[in-house]
């Protein structure tokens, strides 16, 4: 029996590397934008605890305080604008990396189901070759 042999093999053990470094890729991006959501809560829990604490400090506390905790809030406020913005570009990278790690996929998939068809195509081809060997036998025997 022949053994089957496909011809783009090398292609689709290129595609199948292509989506792996496209799935490290993935999962990197992927987590640079959990750090990023992690750390943008922690800055907005901040904010809201110094705003409780300013509040607080109005209340009973001195004008000097008052002015450390306003300074204080509008740090964590500027922090806060900055890792927004970096979370917004985070979540488009990932949105990239997820549409690359799609396509990759895609086309590794489109290839092995072409490997497949003509694996299924040999097998047949060899049932019909073994068919016909085993007719010819049968009609040298008669």
């Amino acid at each position: 029996m022949a053994r089957f042999v496909f011809p783009l093999q090398p292609l689709l053990d290129e595609r199948r590397r292509t989506e792996e470094e496209k799935q490290l890729a993935f999962v990197r991006v992927k987590a640079a934008r959990d750090e990023r959501s992690r750390e943008l809560d922690r800055i907005a829990g901040a904010l809201r605890a110094r705003g409780r604490a300013l509040h607080e400090c109005a209340m009973t506390g001195s004008a000097a305080n008052l002015r450390l905790y306003d300074a204080n809030l509008r740090y964590l406020e500027r922090a806060l604008q900055s890792h927004e913005r970096c979370s917004a570009e985070s979540a488009q990278a990932f949105d990239l990396a997820a549409a690359e790690l799609l396509d990759a996929n895609r086309e590794r998939r489109l290839i092995e189901k072409l490997k497949e068809r003509r694996f299924q195509e040999f097998e047949r081809e060899e049932a019909r070759r073994d068919e016909l060997e085993l007719d010819e036998a049968n009609a040298r025997r008669r």
